[in-house]
């Protein structure tokens, strides 16, 4: 059965890690992705891997690989040439690099009209930010997400949040794009921003604080019964919102009295006197490992769930019985764990391919799809174009 993107062609212009992210997830939905890669890059394992390598991993697969020297005047016609067969080109580079290197979407339009073009930027490629360099840390700091996020606050989220949904972003309007063009026969422009990504999840707080005019401080707590406990043998959360599961939580903790408890009859009296409710719940929560809890908040119906380390998350069975966690076999080596694609579509197998070698595909992709000879392709590997 055909992946939802078969016959779409991306060429991708990426480092680190948001745009190798949104290449990756429309190649695992079936478009042939194309990384152009600077020629004499290190190659992935060499002396060992570390965590660049691990990146690159998790991000490369179901990609070929190309190397192309942009700078160069040969590389360019290389790349235009592939340009003209391409339906995306996808860039995470700082604004105006593609300007200096000659081949931004003017001229990629000049030559397809019908090309999309997605840049992946920091702050955006207008304003006065937009030379700045941008890390996810960073993005994560400004967008004020670190001011809610940490018990006490600030802290970083544990997830590359400001890359991988910068890239996530770019992957919706691409694809949208894609569907637009159907209709018009057009190509695109497109533009997304990790600080903007950012500031997009915070949703209902940005009409919250323009309504009251004050900040939140630090996370949401709607009381204690939505907030983590220890237990006796590690942590477990408790999201149960509002009176319906009040009931439920206390035949739970075998301590039916809090219901009745005056102190605690409502959500607003559980959150005035959430202290000492606090207080009496994770003393009871000690007594019992966290299976424990959960078999007997599973019970009652009260949302609840383990804190996993990541082993755990990994090896969860929910998470393996969705394919989340996937082995994938690595040309260069062992088998390897990857994590997998969350769009699960009817009928249609999810494939992963090993992530390539750099320019691992060069001369396939040039005589294959370019229909350049084998000599040109020897003059360009001499000259070191590729």
């Amino acid at each position: 059965m055909p992946m939802l993107l078969d016959g779409i062609r991306v060429l991708e212009l990426s480092q680190y890690l948001a745009g190798p992210y949104a290449g990756m997830i429309l190649a695992d939905l079936g478009a042939e992705v194309i990384k152009v890669a600077q020629p004499g890059l290190r190659q992935i394992g060499s002396g060992g891997l570390n965590s660049d390598d691990f990146v690159f991993m998790a991000t490369h697969r179901n990609k070929r690989c190309i190397t192309l020297d942009l700078k160069a005047p040969r590389g360019k016609e290389v790349f235009f040439d592939l340009a003209q067969k391409a339906d995306v080109v996808l860039d995470n580079y700082r604004p105006g690099v593609l300007e200096r290197l000659g081949i931004d979407y003017g001229k990629v339009n000049a030559k397809n009209p019908r090309i999309v073009s997605c840049s992946i930027t920091g702050f955006g490629s207008t304003g006065p930010y937009k030379d700045k360099p941008a890390f996810d840390i960073i993005v994560q700091a400004m967008s004020g997400g670190m001011s809610i996020t940490g018990n006490p606050p600030p802290a970083r989220s544990g997830l590359s949040l400001g890359d991988c949904v910068g890239g996530m972003w770019a992957v919706q309007g691409i694809v949208a794009a894609l569907y637009s063009r159907q209709q018009t026969g057009t190509g695109y422009r497109l533009e997304v921003s990790l600080l903007g990504g950012q500031i997009a999840l915070l949703h209902s707080r940005v009409p919250s604080y323009f309504y009251a005019r004050k900040l939140t401080e630090g996370p949401d707590r709607p009381g204690p019964t939505y907030r983590v406990y220890d237990t006796k043998d590690g942590h477990i959360i408790i999201a149960a919102v509002g009176d319906r599961f009040w009931l439920p939580v206390c035949k739970a903790l075998d301590c039916e009295g809090l219901a009745t408890d005056p102190r605690f009859e409502s959500v607003a009296k559980r959150v005035e006197n959430k202290d000492e409710l606090t207080s009496r719940i994770q003393e009871i929560m000690l007594g019992k490992t966290t299976e424990e809890w959960l078999t007997r908040f599973d019970s009652e119906d009260v949302p609840a769930g383990p804190v996993n380390t990541i082993d755990r998350a990994v090896t969860d069975p929910q998470v393996l019985h969705q394919q989340m966690v996937v082995p994938v076999d690595w040309s260069e080596g062992e088998p390897i764990w990857l994590a997998g694609n969350p769009i699960k579509v009817s009928g249609m197998e999810q494939v992963f391919k090993s992530p390539p070698t750099i320019g691992q595909h060069t001369q396939e992709i040039l005589s294959g799809l370019l229909g350049y000879s084998a000599g040109k392709i020897a003059e360009l590997t001499a000259s070191k174009v590729i």
